[in-house]
């Protein structure tokens, strides 16, 4: 994606800045010019709000984007009633996708009550693999090529199996993805995500950071997950650092794997911290003991954030000044302790994305007031990212990332928050989404 040079001006609506609200914002080479209320020579593109509202574009600070967009890919069989019904709607989504991502045919949701076997997957997907997993997401039963390939004698095999056999994406597969299904979050408001790299975390960034790089309609932040601190060390020996750095596929936090040995742990944390990196950690205690020591010890601050936090975690957290990543849309009865201990709390979908203004009307119901909630995917994301200088708020100088919606948050009921429409999504100036009202 390039930035938006043409000069346009949003006009009689209800721009909310840190200071109250305004009437116009002005933005060109994607970033805001003006905000104000004199709606007096305003020159360039001229887009009339109708007293539409206007806010700063959401962040998520936790989408596993490549996941997510994949799984809208698969085929659901979640409405069958037979193994005869299955391959009838096998058949089908074959014919309308003859090259699958990773060039495997994959149906998930099949319900429990159905068994089946290689023998009701070869007829219909003779030629390529192919695997259908249960309703509980815990068995594969693949066809015969799916076998040959990952060399296995038996046709069911446990999901864990499966996916540590599945081949990566391919190049095409990601730009395919990313072609397809960036839009989408843009028609949600949604300006950035943070989308976790595991395993091939260098492939990946290759990928983003060139072939998929102007295709991408929001920004991408990458953080990268490691097995162990070598592979992390191996990574940061190439010389690349977290920071707001690139404007829109940019390098993130280093994940901490709460589930890695504690030793492995805090020797990640250790490297991580001590080159500069931000540490997106698991709220375990053997992560925040480590935190705490290499904060203490070298008297620096990365701004570090912690996952799924719990209300246990709070002082701590607000003591070593930790950020922190609520999962959207779960129970937080937490967050509103954590707001008023002054904690900065962004929110994550994690592998299935969240619409954000669900995701608000769900944190209001849970204590948070309506500016605090949108906080936690604007300012608050921002601040959690390094990036508060340049986004999360509408401020002359900051980047042109901003969402216009139908109705104001502030004047709906909290319940309503959630069936406000996106009218238009801008990212670096550039209108990256239209749903066509205005």
């Amino acid at each position: 994606m390039q930035t938006q040079d043409e000069k346009i001006s949003l006009t009689n609506g209800r721009i909310h800045t840190q200071s109250g609200t305004a009437a116009n914002i002005t933005f060109e080479h994607g970033r805001i010019v003006s905000v104000d209320d004199e709606s007096l020579g305003l020159d360039g593109r001229v887009i009339d709000l109708h007293g539409r509202t206007v806010l700063p574009g959401f962040c998520d600070t936790g989408l596993d984007f490549l996941a997510w967009s994949e799984a809208q890919e698969r085929l659901s069989l979640a409405s069958v009633h037979s193994a005869r019904e299955m391959s009838e709607l096998l058949t089908t989504y074959s014919r309308a996708n003859p090259k699958p991502l990773r060039e495997w045919y994959i149906a998930v949701n099949l319900p429990d009550e159905i068994v089946i076997s290689r023998d009701d997957l070869d007829p219909v997907i003779p030629a390529m693999p192919c695997a259908v997993i249960d309703a509980k997401m815990s068995h594969a039963v693949l066809n015969t090529p799916a076998m040959n390939e990952f060399n296995m004698p038996q046709d069911n095999v446990e999901l864990d199996e499966f996916t540590q056999h599945l081949p990566p994406l391919s190049e095409e597969d990601i730009i395919h993805l990313v072609k397809t299904y960036a839009p989408k979050a843009n028609a949600l408001g949604i300006t950035e995500v943070w989308s976790d790299f595991r395993g091939d975390a260098k492939r990946l960034w290759d990928i983003f950071f060139s072939d998929a790089y102007n295709m991408l309609t929001f920004r991408m932040r990458c953080n990268f997950g490691f097995d162990g601190v070598n592979p992390l060390n191996e990574f940061l020996a190439d010389g690349l650092r977290t920071g707001d750095g690139l404007p829109f596929c940019r390098l993130g936090g280093i994940i901490v794997d709460g589930n890695l040995d504690q030793q492995e742990q805090k020797n990640m944390i250790y490297s991580a911290h001590l080159s500069g990196c931000q540490v997106i950690s698991d709220n375990n205690k053997s992560c925040l003991n480590a935190l705490e020591r290499v904060i203490k010890r070298s008297r620096k601050n990365s701004r570090h954030v912690i996952r799924n936090i719990a209300g246990n975690l709070i002082e701590r957290m607000h003591l070593l000044g930790l950020g922190g990543i609520a999962l959207a849309g779960g129970e937080n009865d937490f967050l509103h302790e954590a707001f008023q201990n002054g904690l900065v709390i962004s929110a994550g979908s994690g592998d299935s994305l969240s619409p954000p203004l669900k995701a608000v009307s769900g944190f209001v119901s849970q204590g948070l007031s309506v500016a605090e909630a949108l906080s936690v995917y604007t300012w608050s994301a921002s601040w959690n990212g390094g990036a508060e200088s340049r986004r999360g708020e509408l401020a002359v100088g900051n980047d042109a990332d901003i969402v216009v919606l139908e109705q104001d948050p502030f004047l709906v009921r909290p319940e309503e928050i959630s069936a406000v429409d996106v009218a238009m999504t801008f990212c670096a100036g550039c209108a990256v989404y239209d749903s066509g009202a205005i």
